[in-house]
Order: structure tokens, then sequence, then C-alpha cells
């Protein structure tokens, strides 16, 4: 039987950034509406989105707020926009935070699992354990740190697990206030969830999973990857988008605030070497034939 929104047990609010991707979002509404705990409220945080996706969330049926911005918001801004609406919100205590992508799929028992590992663990942020959509196969509980060579590995033993994505993240609502919110301004995209929840950890909070809390993810729908450089032009128009996973900027920022500080010098001198590297290779061109 789906639960009463109106029971004792608190909220989850599920906080969902989106930016015009209507279809994929409609799918992980979909989700939403199967779900046999129905004491959730979906945060969808609109960052400009121009397809009618609020419009199709509003007409779904499931309980709902939308904070609208204009495009320049990204994921860690969106965040901070939800965090920043959570904090004024009057609390009856022993609410949820569960962040999401909408490019996630998930069976009609997710809340409910959630909520139920989440209960036994205190003082802790608890990732959903993530499964190919296409394949089903176990691809990862979160994500191991290596300093050393500046790698951060996918891992499927929790005991390994230095930082969360914040691909289907719970944590109470309490915590997530006390631990200050995201950083748009250094970090308005990559890296965002990593130093989160890496700062979560260095104030004594676990970085947990549970087999039963586990969710579907498409890695085909992710944002611009490719290290290659193409053109000058075109390498100076993507290396510094907030688009790029490999801008400099932002790497050099996230480093500052998450790197042991052994391990600074070397990883800044990492960044900065490939940045060089790859503008030498766009600047000379393919090797001739």
């Amino acid at each position: 039987m789906a639960r009463d929104e109106n029971r004792a047990d608190g909220l989850i609010y599920v906080l969902l950034p989106v930016h015009n991707r209507r279809q994929v979002t409609e799918k992980f509404v979909a989700c939403l509406k199967r779900q046999t705990d129905r004491a959730f409220h979906l945060l969808l945080i609109d960052d400009g989105c121009s397809d009618g996706t609020a419009e199709m969330a509003r007409q779904s049926g499931v309980a709902l707020t939308v904070i609208t911005g204009h495009g320049d918001w990204w994921w860690g801004g969106s965040l901070q926009q939800a965090y920043a609406w959570l904090r004024a919100r009057p609390r009856d205590g022993g609410e949820i935070v569960l962040i999401m992508n909408d490019d996630t799929q998930f069976e009609p028992g997710f809340l409910a699992a959630g909520r139920a590992a989440l209960a036994g663990t205190p003082r802790a942020l608890l990732l959903a354990r993530r499964h190919s959509s296409r394949t089903g196969e176990y691809l990862d509980a979160g994500v191991k740190a290596v300093w050393s060579k500046l790698q951060f590995v996918a891992t499927r033993e929790p005991a390994e697990v230095d930082c969360f994505s914040t691909r289907g993240l719970f944590l109470r609502l309490t915590d997530f206030l006390a631990l200050g919110g995201f950083r748009p301004r250094l970090l308005p995209h990559y890296g965002s969830d990593y130093e989160f929840t890496m700062r979560a950890r260095r104030r004594g909070y676990r970085l947990v999973s549970d087999p039963a809390v586990r969710l579907q993810y498409d890695a085909a729908t992710t944002g611009d990857l490719d290290p290659r450089a193409g053109s000058l032009r075109d390498y100076f128009r993507r290396c510094f988008s907030k688009r790029f996973a490999h801008n400099p900027i932002y790497w050099t920022t996230f480093i500052l605030l998450a790197c042991p500080p052994a391990w600074i010098p070397l990883n800044l001198f990492r960044v900065w070497y490939g940045f060089l590297v790859q503008i030498k290779d766009a600047a000379t061109g393919p090797p001739a034939r």
C-alpha cells in the first residue's frame, strides 16, 4: 500500500536539477509516480528549460515545487538553490534529502529502501548502487580517489569509497543543511559532487551504500568528456566551458579544496601541463601523412 504523504515519517525531498531533457525527465517522473513510499516532494530545479519540462512535471500529479532559473546555475548552482529553499522552510524533523539525476531509472521500492537503509546509519551519506540501464551490470558503490595519480575510479567495494557522485544520494535534511551546501562560484558543475561528499567525510560523516538501494543509469546522456583538442580555437572555446570535464580552472579549484596537501603541487602541475600539451597539439594540428 502506498504511504500517505502526511504520515509521521519525514518527507523525502527529491532534488532534481533539469535543463532541456523533457523526455528523459518524464521517464524519471514516471518512476516517482510508481513509488510505494508516497511521502516525497519533488523539488524540480528548472535551470532555464525551454522545452516544457516544468509543465510536464506539473501535469504529472506528483507533489512538487519548481524553482526556475535562467540556464546559468549548472549542477552546483542548482543544488545550492535547492539548499537555500530548504534552509528557509519550516522543519518537522525526520526529513530526508535525495539528490538525483534525471537520467536514472529505479524500481517502485526505491524510496522506501533508501529511507530504511538511512534509518540505521546516523551521520551518513547513502549512495544508491549504480547499475547499467542497458545490461543490468553492477557498476559501482562510489568512487575511490587515487590522489597520487589524480584519478577517480569507480569501485564496487564500499570499503574503498572516498567520495560519491550526487546521483542517488540520500542524507538527512539536518545533515544536508549542516554541511553548508555547494560552492557554485568555485565549482559550478564537475567536481561539485566529489567536493561536497569529501567535505562530509572529513567532518566525520560515513559514506555508505546498501544492496537494496539501487538505480539504473544511462551513461550516454552525460556531458562533454572528450579531451581531444581539435583546432586551437575550438580547444580554447571548449576547455574553459563549464560543461567541459577537463576545464583546468575548475580542476585547480577542486584540487585546492579537496586534495590532501602533500599531493597539491604535483596535481596542479599535472592539470596545467596537460593543458599546455593540448594547446600544443591543437596548434600544430594532426601529424602529416
